[in-house]
This record gives structure tokens, C-alpha cells and sequence, in this order.
């Protein structure tokens, strides 16, 4: 079993979306009968279990997973689907992974019939709840990257580092030749680290942050030391800002759902509001706001908020 994690919901389903999910439907259905969401199934990157795929057995493995059924944990009963791939691509990123080359990984998009059975689920996935998930497939090769040769036969212990020439190289296994896939669900420990559901902003938030490591790993590598130090002290200070900002809105929006929906357990709010990432904040915040509800005003002070000119400074 290997594990990704959801990337996005896709509030604007495109024509091509609604094309690709009505070849696995029994009728046609409309854009407003289905809700898309988008998730990472794996990637290259050596897991939790110390194994890695290729990029070929990623490219094979965007074909096998086309059409296939979303579970939980993995329960085969037919009660328990949820979802449907209904297309899948490989992804790659301007980075690198643990072992020097270009990550890349598998993103795909899957939807589920909204019905009054499935709105729970659905706003278990908005709210970051399910956000987890991991894959099962059939792989025709489990290779040593040490020595080459099955990882199973050889000598060498995966999770062990080893000299190799004048390097010391952590040994995990590489998956290649991927035969068959057989299902994606939704879990709660994923085993790759980048394993689950994000929320990926449209103006590409991730991407930036991912080129902020890239230009930080760059300056590392040079000698002039006090650049990379001034560069780190002003991210640091800008993740500092940026950090204060997001647990004021998460402060903020979790005594307006105790004090508005008292029957909520509150651990069961905190978990909800936890999970919200700085766009969803942001945009509950707006609603409640435009609701001038009477008891607003009870627990939210505007003049303990931080300045727009703080907000503006957090923006990388």
C-alpha cells in the first residue's frame, strides 16, 4: 500500500470533467449532480516504509488507476465505495527528493454523486477531515538500490545506510513495472510523507513555497554566508507573522462556531478549524462577517487584529 493525499476540491467542473466521468456512469449526468476533487495517489519520494516508485512505474501507474473505486480503509464491501477516478496525470514539480532527482507525482481527480447520503462525506473532505489517502497496487519489481537485485533475497536491510564509493546512502527499495491497481482509500496514517488531501490555492501557493525551498537549498551551497542568513532571518520572520495571523483567524472562528452552535462538541470544532488551511479561514471569516449577527461583536475586538500592512508582509 502506498498513500497520497487530496490536493483540491474543483468548485468549477469543465466540460472535459463531465465528459470523462460519464463513461463510468449508467446515465448522463450534469455538472451540478457530481462533486470533483483532485488528489495526490503517491509520488518518488522514499516513504515511510523506506520505498520508492520510478517515474516510469508513476506514468504506468496514471493509466491502471483510470476508473478505479474509492474506499475506506480499505474495506472491499460494496457499501463502503465512495468515489471514482476518472483520470489521472503525472505531475512535476521545479524540486528535488530526498535521493536528488526531479519529483514528480501522481495526480488524480475523482468524483462522487452528490446525494443526500454522500453530503456528510462531502463536507468531511471540504473540512479537511478525510484528507488522507493510500493506494494499493501489484508491482512486478522490488529492487535494492543498493545492489539492484531483489530487495528480498539480498543482503542489505532497508531503513540501513551504507557506504557507497564516498557517499552514505540510506537503502530503500525501488518499485518498478507496476502490473495491476487495484483500489485508493481514504485513511489515517498515510505511509508516504506527502500522502493525502491539500488545498492548493489558484494562485499557486504551493508552487511558490516549493521555489522558496529550491532558492534556499541554492544559496546553502554557496559561500556567502551572510546572504543565506539575511535570506532565512526574513523568512523566518515572515512565517512568524504569517503563523500569527492564521491562529488569530482560527482563535476567532472557533468561538464564533462554539458560541453559534453550542450542541457541537468543541473538541470536535477545534479539530475542524485545526485543519483549515489560510484561504478557507479567510473565506469564513468573510461569511461571518457578512452575516452581522448581534453576538459578533461579543468575542471579536477589530482593534486586536493585525494590519493589513502585517497581512500584506506575510505574502511571500
Amino acid at each position: 500500500m502506498k498513500d497520497g493525499f487530496v490536493i483540491s476540491d474543483d468548485e468549477n467542473i469543465s466540460d472535459e470533467d463531465i465528459k470523462q466521468i460519464n463513461k463510468f456512469t449508467k446515465r448522463v449526468l450534469k455538472k451540478s449532480e457530481v462533486y470533483v476533487f483532485s488528489m495526490i495517489l503517491c509520488d518518488n519520494e522514499v516513504d515511510r516504509e523506506y520505498e520508492k516508485f520510478t517515474v516510469k512505474s508513476l506514468e504506468k501507474l496514471s493509466n491502471l488507476f483510470v476508473g478505479k473505486t474509492g474506499i475506506l480503509d480499505h474495506d472491499a464491501k460494496a457499501e463502503k465505495q465512495l468515489a471514482r477516478i476518472f483520470s489521472c496525470k503525472i505531475e512535476n514539480l521545479k524540486t528535488k527528493n530526498s535521493v536528488g532527482e526531479n519529483y514528480c507525482r501522481l495526480v488524480a481527480k475523482a468524483y462522487i454523486p452528490r446525494t443526500k447520503n454522500t453530503e456528510d462525506f462531502i463536507m468531511q473532505i471540504d473540512s479537511g477531515i478525510k484528507k488522507e489517502v493510500s493506494i494499493r497496487c501489484l508491482m512486478g519489481k522490488n529492487l535494492c538500490c543498493i545492489c539492484g537485485d531483489n530487495i528480498n533475497l539480498c543482503e542489505h536491510k532497508k531503513g540501513k545506510i551504507y557506504s557507497v564509493g564516498n557517499k552514505k546512502v540510506l537503502c530503500h527499495s525501488i518499485l518498478e513495472d507496476p502490473i495491476d491497481a487495484y483500489e485508493w482509500s481514504f485513511v489515517a496514517v498515510p505511509t508516504q510523507v506527502s500522502a493525502g488531501v491539500i488545498k492548493e490555492s489558484s494562485n499557486g501557493k504551493l508552487q511558490n513555497e516549493l521555489e522558496i525551498i529550491d532558492k534556499i537549498k541554492l544559496e546553502s551551497s554557496k559561500k556567502e554566508n551572510k546572504n543565506f542568513e539575511k535570506l532565512i532571518k526574513n523568512l523566518e520572520d515572515k512565517v512568524k507573522i504569517g503563523q500569527n495571523y492564521i491562529d488569530e483567524m482560527k482563535d476567532e472562528v472557533f468561538k464564533f462556531l462554539s458560541f453559534a452552535e453550542p450542541q457541537i462538541e468543541r473538541k470536535v470544532i477545534k479539530k475542524m478549524t485545526d485543519s483549515l488551511d489560510f484561504d478557507e479561514l479567510k473565506n469564513f471569516r468573510k461569511v461571518i462577517k457578512s452575516k452581522n449577527l448581534p453576538f459578533y461583536s461579543q468575542f471579536v475586538n477589530e482593534n486586536d487584529q493585525i494590519s493589513q500592512k502585517k497581512i500584506s508582509e506575510f505574502k511571500i
